[in-house]
């Protein structure tokens, strides 16, 4: 089964237009590109990420049987990683697998399997065939390959990918409903001939590239065909999943509540859960209010598919109460997002806004989540501050989120990073919890949508320390400061 040099040549140009189109300047590689780094490329962090997780070369024989080799398995696929500055979800097997697997009793078959698979001790088919034996999904038997060996296996979305083959002249090849290490062998031979042709046009071309090639193919650049030829409608404008951008004034809009509607859904905890308000309290301590879902999902420590199902299931109780009209994205289904929230594309990611009435109605009952200790005073309207209040302090919103707060401190403990002085053992239990939390990213650099991570940008300082750390603008470092303190000794 062979792809035509012909139509390969045509898919990389319209390729290459597309990519230059969205790093406005020329496309030069699949690793200078920072379309491809942010849509792709993420995959390279995950796969060292789930490598070091997976530690199979510490794996000894007794461990089988003994649950260890399930759990580190279980470790390499929940992984989140950090790549390109930013906090992103392992989402190259769908979460439903992975929490089915990390929930899977011990199984010295499996194990047995999994320790010879990555110790090279059996044959691939092998392993493959008695992966499905154990009823793993095609899915995620994949992803088990892939993080054995980049260079040689590939993850799969089969639906997706039957798509895709059907673009590069190839319909009749499935993947769906047929799991079998033939196919997966076929599937990987196609690929592997796409980064041949690649390799004509970027000599460093790996495996990986061939298989982000692809999915840019049938996944962002069809969706942007297919609205550029759409004529203009509520049914075409919807947004749908994975489109690239969508301006969000052609949204059709929910009923709208207004803020005194708001406040009271907020007051009534049998429609507002403590997820939901932790969603907003979280989604508050952003930059204008907006952020990514996986980047709230980082703040409350899950990940973001429970989110999205709370926020189904809030709208709709939400609606027995109240005439909503919720926003259509196709036959019997509706955006429950947009009751919370104003919505659009960013690159190759959605952003949530909270709405303003819903903001004001957060303010109005006090559920923002900040918390300001004495001396700490908020950014936003300091100019309208009365005279004689002591400014010594300013922070920013995600140094007062408590939810942040709260995993900043139980990480790094309530003691400063500066000079190391512990509230409680110098006042007791008074003194107990009580620290300042310092933004170690100086909030002239936050962009618009920013990734704050509570335990590698936040860090405890005493007061003192704090005001001293904000003396001058930007800010000093930890470091810094710690050697104005030592100089001073």
């Amino acid at each position: 089964m062979n792809i035509t040099t012909e139509i390969l040549d045509r898919l990389f140009n319209d390729f290459v237009n597309f990519v230059s189109t969205a790093d406005k300047k020329p496309f030069i590689d699949f690793k200078t590109s920072a379309f491809i780094d942010t849509a792709e490329n993420y995959k390279y962090s995950v796969y060292d990420e789930a490598r070091e997780n997976l530690g199979q070369k510490w794996w000894k024989p007794e461990d089988i049987g003994t649950g260890k080799i399930q759990q580190s398995v279980s470790s390499a696929i929940k992984t989140r990683v950090n790549h390109s500055f930013q906090m992103v979800d392992n989402n190259l097997v769908d979460w439903r697998k992975k929490d089915d697997f990390a929930k899977t009793g011990k199984n010295k078959n499996l194990e047995t399997t999994l320790f010879n698979f990555y110790k090279s001790k059996i044959s691939d088919q092998q392993a493959f065939e008695t992966f499905i034996d154990e009823k793993l999904s095609y899915q995620f038997i994949a992803y088990l390959f892939f993080i054995k060996d980049r260079n040689r296996f590939m993850p799969i979305s089969q639906a997706k990918f039957d798509e895709i083959f059907e673009i590069i002249g190839l319909p009749s090849f499935k993947t769906s409903h047929n799991l079998s290490w033939d196919n997966y062998s076929n599937y990987l031979d196609l690929i592997k001939q796409v980064r041949d042709f690649l390799k004509t046009k970027d000599k460093n071309a790996t495996l990986l590239d061939a298989h982000s090639f692809l999915w840019i193919l049938g996944n962002q650049m069809r969706v942007t065909t297919k609205e550029t030829q759409a004529k203009p409608s509520l049914e075409t404008n919807v947004k749908q999943e994975n489109h690239v951008t969508i301006p969000k004034d052609i949204f059709s809009k929910s009923s709208e509540l207004n803020s005194l509607e708001w406040t009271e859904i907020l007051q009534n905890e049998k429609l507002t859960s403590e997820l939901a308000l932790a969603i907003f309290q979280a989604l508050y301590s952003f930059q204008n209010h907006k952020a990514y879902a996986s980047q709230v999902a980082l703040i409350l420590e899950t990940t973001h598919p429970p989110l999205n199902l709370e926020i189904g299931r809030y709208a709709k109780r939400i609606a027995e109460h109240y005439d909503i009209n919720f926003t259509a994205r196709s036959a019997e289904k509706f955006k429950f997002w947009d009751l919370f929230f104003n919505g659009w594309d960013e690159g190759t990611k959605f952003v949530w806004q909270l709405r303003p009435e819903l903001v004001e109605a957060l303010i109005a009952t006090g559920l923002t989540g900040d918390e300001t200790y004495p001396d700490e005073l908020p950014t936003e309207n300091t100019e309208e501050l009365f005279e004689g209040i002591k400014r010594s302090v300013i922070v920013n919103s995600y140094e007062r989120n408590s939810k942040a707060r709260q995993l900043c401190v139980k990480h790094w403990k309530a003691i400063c990073a500066v000079c190391s002085f512990d509230f409680e053992k110098t006042y007791g239990e008074i003194g107990k919890g009580f620290i300042h939390v310092h933004h170690l990213t100086p909030v002239s650099q936050i962009g618009k949508v920013y990734q704050v991570d509570p335990i590698n940008d936040l860090i405890p300082v005493c007061p003192n320390c704090h005001s001293m750390l904000h003396k001058q603008e930007p800010p000093l470092t930890i470091d810094e400061l710690k050697s104005r303190l030592k100089n001073d000794d």
